[in-house]
């Protein structure tokens, strides 16, 4: 400290207090950002909301389980012809080796639609066993009784079940046959119902209570920027994003550097111009306490920044839709548009005969890039995933994770247990969620 006067001594002392300040509340602050130094997993995969809605669809499913479906949600159910929905919702469930997820996938779906509402929708769920009755939910009551139509590989014509059952067999083969099955479930919206719009989900997410509301007002206003031509083509919607790909990406690194030394040159310019045109300052803004201030003190508060985490710095996504062409997560719930899927059928065919296929997300977004489209996202995200595993994710983290959420330890959107903690439990909206 010999170096410097008093003065100075003092502002190193104020910034040092100040920092440490700071850094014990980025650090409090970040815990529930995937991105960040300060992510407290423990804290950030905590299940709150989720578990409240698993609950209430299970009790919700129960009067699925019984004779008579209700008929308030009654539907169309293994009609041979064309149905007339708003949206058909597509879902492969196959043999989970832990706890079948698919009935609360279903059930928290129409947990809280009326008649009206139920009768817009055209859920079919595909059976992606080449001997479906090894599947747990296959006999099960609310089968017949919820959906509108339960399939099994029977139900296409150009299905090579031999093949299938090899597929099935060899875990190798694990992308090459989500690509079939993602595809037979697009061909069954697209040949029995006349739906403008295909939500593909997965059969391990759980929907948030106004879901439905939310996903139409989405709708209705993609379909406003097309008519004012301010979007174009664009792929799906997502429903469903971890905030665990959206923090810094290493390929940005030279655009950070960049910034970072920018605001350093910013800070070093300010503090000549200040001693040049304050004579008061010159005992303090010496030549040895600038480079203090610009290569110590400057450089650790741009580590904090992000250290804090992209998430926690930038704030979370405004509610709302928002592009998301790069960096999304995962395939657990898409809204495509009926013009996009022939194309996407297709591509999906084409990349079964590769000869190292990618799973699907991957194949989608390969197939977005390649013709230039656009992926969208609404933001707080209207799924939540909750299944035990997922390829992207190491089996032995999960097989530890201490919450009986099994997504909680892995891909899990942490805005969403956030996000509808205002929404009351008959599903009025307290807090405004969309602007």
């Amino acid at each position: 400290m010999g170096l410097f006067n008093r003065k100075q001594r003092l502002s190193l002392i104020t910034f040092a207090v100040f920092y440490f300040s700071l850094f014990f509340f980025c650090r409090s602050n970040s815990a529930r950002d995937p991105g960040s130094f300060f992510f407290q997993p423990r804290e950030g995969y905590r299940p709150s909301y989720t578990l409240q809605r698993i609950h209430e669809s299970l009790n919700f499913l129960s009067r699925f389980n019984q004779t008579a479906a209700p008929s308030e949600l009654s539907a169309h159910r293994n009609d041979p012809s064309v149905q007339h929905a708003d949206i058909c919702i597509g879902i492969v469930t196959v043999k989970r080796p832990l706890q079948q997820k698919i009935e609360t996938t279903v059930a928290s779906i129409v947990d809280n639609l009326s008649q009206a509402q139920r009768s817009t929708l055209a859920i079919h769920v595909l059976f992606a066993q080449t001997t479906p009755s090894t599947h747990p939910s296959y006999t099960q009551p609310w089968v017949s009784n919820a959906l509108d139509r339960a399939l099994t590989y029977d139900h296409f014509n150009d299905t090579d079940i031999s093949y299938l059952r090899r597929l099935e067999r060899s875990k190798k083969f694990f992308a090459e046959k989500s690509l079939i099955d993602y595809r037979l479930s697009l061909q069954s919206c697209l040949d029995y119902t006349d739906a403008p719009y295909f939500l593909m989900l997965e059969d391990d997410v759980v929907a948030q209570r106004s879901w439905y509301l939310t996903t139409r007002q989405a709708i209705d206003r993609i379909e406003t920027w097309q008519k004012r031509s301010l979007l174009s083509d664009w792929l799906y919607l997502r429903l469903f994003y971890t905030e665990k790909f959206l923090g810094w990406n290493a390929e940005h690194w030279r655009e950070y550097f960049a910034w970072s030394l920018l605001v350093v040159v910013a800070v070093a310019s300010l503090a000549l111009s200040t001693r040049r045109v304050t004579r008061s300052t010159h005992d303090l803004l010496s030549n040895s306490f600038l480079l203090v201030l610009c290569f110590l003190c400057v450089p650790l508060l741009i580590l904090l920044y992000f250290a804090s985490g992209r998430v926690t710095v930038q704030q979370p996504m405004k509610p709302g839709i928002h592009f998301m062409n790069r960096h999304g997560c995962c395939s657990q719930a898409l809204l495509f548009p009926r013009d996009q899927i022939s194309r996407v059928m297709t591509y999906l065919q084409k990349m079964e005969d590769q000869s190292k296929p990618k799973p699907v997300d991957t194949t989608l977004e390969r197939f977005a890039n390649e013709f230039e489209i656009d992926r969208l996202a609404i933001s707080p995200p209207q799924m939540q995933h909750i299944g035990a595993a997922s390829y992207k994710e190491d089996e032995k983290k999960w097989r530890k994770g201490e919450y009986p959420v099994q997504g909680a330890h892995g891909v899990w959107s942490m805005q969403f247990e956030t996000a509808y903690e205002s929404v009351s439990a008959d599903g009025v909206v307290v807090d405004t969620l969309w602007p």
